[in-house]
């Protein structure tokens, strides 16, 4: 009888059992010996590195520690390292590309709920949705003025900057809608937009002619503060201006001063340089925002697809199958 591959999960406490519910460890386990984490904390660097010597693969997930050179070099068999999470950058380092061990990330699986918020955000901001349910129920009125006409997304022009994982499925959930779609990324080709029926523009044109703006941008150095205060300016008036990718991509102190003026609705998941967002921010007092402490990825309850996901590509890797969604090194500099 062939001996089973053996594979270390390195989840723990609730994100165990949120990720790895018995049914996603079953599958695990109908293919491999799964090792799990029993220290009740997440592993340090030198606890994972005493027990990857014969493992096959690992499956990593938020808190889980960083695959160094000296790790890498005690892990001989190892030939995937699976994320159960979104961004594999806190989890790799060059060793592991260098060796050639797959990696993959669950980004795709998160990638469908933040493009679900982003219509949500969308809908609402267009529809007014939370000022005239304000009006209602704290001002008592039923006609209400001094709040912008709700507008629809059928026909809309919508601008999308960045498009990765989370705008290409938030591009998906607008076709219904038949917006013109405009998207900036520097790094996508005309094909990539003739894909999803879009147009690649400037950044000025997303900011200067789209009715809705929504970011999907990575977060790196050079994307920090990439809607300063000159391009929020840009923004014409009644914008429905989306972000939720990363705070860090625009200058909060600038956009607060545009959002007093009460010109355009922004709905924000994300922040910077603080989250949580100070109890005494000028944001949560604008009648123009939406405001939510960054919830757009899964909700808990789905977070067995993660694990669902990373059990997959395990399996398909130690099957001596290719995983075409494999997060190459290349791809670092540009991912979130």
């Amino acid at each position: 009888m062939a001996t089973l591959p053996r594979v270390l999960v390195l989840a723990q406490g609730n994100h165990f059992e949120t990720i790895f519910p018995e049914r996603v460890r079953s599958e695990l386990e109908s293919f491999a010996q799964a090792v799990y984490n029993d220290l009740g904390r997440d592993m340090t660097e030198a606890e994972l590195r005493e027990r990857v010597g014969d493992m096959d693969a690992c499956i990593t997930t938020w808190g889980s520690p960083k695959f160094t050179a000296d790790v890498v070099a005690a892990a001989p068999r190892l030939k995937i390292i699976a994320h159960a999470a979104g961004s594999v950058k806190p989890v790799v380092s060059d060793a592991v590309f260098a060796r050639g061990i797959v990696v993959t990330s669950a980004a795709g699986v998160i990638a469908r709920y933040v493009g679900e918020m982003a219509l949500l955000f969308t809908l609402a901001a267009l529809r007014q949705l939370l000022r005239y349910d304000a009006a209602l129920k704290q001002e008592r009125v039923w006609r209400v003025t001094g709040v912008p006409e709700p507008d629809t997304l059928l026909d809309q022009r919508v601008g999308l900057i960045g498009f990765g994982r989370t705008g290409r499925e938030f591009a998906r959930l607008l076709r219904p809608f038949d917006v013109e779609l405009l998207i900036y990324d520097p790094h996508i080709g005309d094909a990539v937009g003739r894909e999803y029926g879009a147009r690649l523009v400037s950044l000025e044109e997303v900011l200067t002619t789209c009715r809705v703006i929504s970011l999907h941008a990575a977060s790196l150095p050079g994307t920090r503060n990439l809607l300063d205060a000159t391009r929020l300016a840009m923004i014409p008036d009644g914008v429905a201006f989306i972000n939720t990718a990363r705070g860090a991509l625009v200058d909060m102190a600038a956009l607060v001063e545009e959002l007093k003026k009460g010109r355009f609705t922004a709905a924000l998941d994300v922040f910077d340089p603080e989250e949580p967002l100070p109890a005494d921010h000028p944001l949560r007092d604008l009648p123009n925002v939406i405001l939510t402490p960054h919830v757009a990825g899964p909700v808990r309850t789905r977070y067995w697809e993660m694990g669902r996901y990373a059990v997959d590509t395990v399996r398909r890797v130690l099957a001596g199958e290719t995983v075409p969604d494999a997060v190459t090194a290349e791809q670092l500099a540009t991912i979130a």
